[in-house]
């Protein structure tokens, strides 16, 4: 979202991957990468989609990341209950 001109409305993703509509004003801090809203909060731009089928394509990826993120824990786990189970 280089070159943003003001006001814009934008997409956000919480982080309880809620959608929010927010429309953004001006720039959050002087040459930031933040932009503001009209209600006077701060987002990274990288936080922000310019449609709604952006962010949840990015939401989406998240999630993926996330499940996969979580299965390595879970092996590492199972590791460690079968290394005790071994000790009894």
């Amino acid at each position: 979202m280089s070159d943003r001109t003001y006001p814009y409305t934008a997409w956000l993703l919480t982080r309880n991957f809620q959608l929010l509509e927010v429309e953004l004003v001006d720039q959050g801090f002087a040459n930031s990468a933040y932009d503001r809203t009209d209600k006077g909060r701060n987002y990274h731009v990288d936080e922000l989609f310019l449609t709604k089928a952006r962010a949840i394509a990015f939401g989406e990826a998240k999630l993926a990341a996330l499940a996969k993120e979580l299965e390595r824990r879970q092996r590492g786990l199972l590791k460690r209950r079968l290394e005790l189970q071994r000790c009894k």
